[in-house]
């Protein structure tokens, strides 16, 4: 897997963070995800049974890109768009984090 597809599994595993916690009570450590198969299934099968749509959707992803399907499911919302370069996908950050920027600096006194 690429630098892009770790960090698409990555920013998925964080965003379940929150969400497990707060339906489940569970504390997901993102880098014993990483490393312990067995745990991952364990929080990957939790996650698929949670009533909030977006946590099972982020479960399926991570399944999906741990399992080494590639491009057989989108990622959840927020992610990268299909057939974006991890370069174009920096770029347009850059180019918008500018623009925030822009509207902070630019009313300064």
């Amino acid at each position: 897997m690429d630098g892009f597809g770790d960090s698409q599994i990555m920013n998925t595993l964080v965003r379940m963070v929150v969400p497990m916690r707060r339906e489940f009570g569970r504390s997901l450590d993102v880098q014993h995800f990483l490393r312990d198969a067995t745990y991952a299934d364990a929080v990957i099968a939790e996650a698929l049974t949670s009533q909030d749509p977006r946590l099972r959707d982020y479960a399926i992803y991570v399944k999906s890109r741990l399992a080494g399907a590639r491009g057989g499911v989108p990622p959840p919302a927020g992610a990268a768009p299909a057939g974006a370069t991890a370069a174009e996908v920096d770029a347009k950050a850059d180019a918008l984090r500018a623009q925030v920027l822009k509207k902070y600096t630019g009313g300064l006194r």
